[in-house]
């Protein structure tokens, strides 16, 4: 009969913390991976949200370019044309019909209400092509939250109480960004079952 040599009690008590301890460094160091995962991917949304409109802005030729902003820029409206619109997203679906070659196009949007209808970020400038459509057309459509709007006379307006209006995150972005002016749309068409009273804060 043989027996193991026993261990100190000192030995096994030092064994139990250090295999509490490794335990405790592999959860600090997967903490660690997912903060700088997290931290990652929100200052690529950020960079996104911020810096993209200002670039844009300035340089709207990098709108049309085949090159790797062309391309982003065209897999990012893709994506958000999915979701907009729908009850669940911020952002609204606007319907507009080109001033020049009468087809039909959908652009994805930052929407909020505002007074008698809805507020539109003009992030691109007035050159933008559904902003000049839809000033020409003088009406348009807009997805938002699930319902449609048949929307009237835009105005272009500016200024802190149309900043107001937004919820203090969007407020946020849309001064880190520059955007100051929008459009407002107003909802003038007699009220339908499609077509809710839109609630403004304001």
């Amino acid at each position: 009969m043989t027996f193991a040599p026993s261990r100190p009690p000192i030995v096994g008590v030092l064994l139990e913390m250090k295999g509490v301890l490794v335990g405790t460094h592999k959860k600090v160091r997967t903490g660690r991976r997912v903060a700088v995962a997290i931290l990652t991917v929100g200052g690529v949304v950020l960079a996104w949200l911020v810096l993209l409109p200002r670039m844009l802005r300035r340089n709207r030729s990098l709108l049309s370019r085949q090159g790797p902003v062309g391309r982003l820029v065209k897999t990012y409206n893709n994506w958000a044309l999915h979701i907009s619109g729908t009850r669940r997203s911020s952002w609204g679906l606007l319907t507009h019909v080109g001033r020049r070659s009468g087809r039909t196009y959908q652009t994805s949007l930052g929407t909020h209400p505002y007074g008698d209808g809805l507020l539109l970020p003009l992030g691109y400038g007035t050159r933008t092509d559904w902003y000049r459509n839809v000033m020409a057309a003088e009406e348009c459509t807009v997805a938002w939250k699930g319902r449609t709007y048949h929307l009237r006379r835009p105005e272009l307006i500016s200024g802190p109480e149309a900043m107001q209006a937004w919820p203090i995150q969007d407020r946020i972005l849309l001064r880190l960004s520059g955007i100051h002016d929008f459009v407002w749309l107003h909802h003038v068409e007699p009220q339908s079952a499609d077509s809710p009273p839109i609630r403004s804060p304001r």
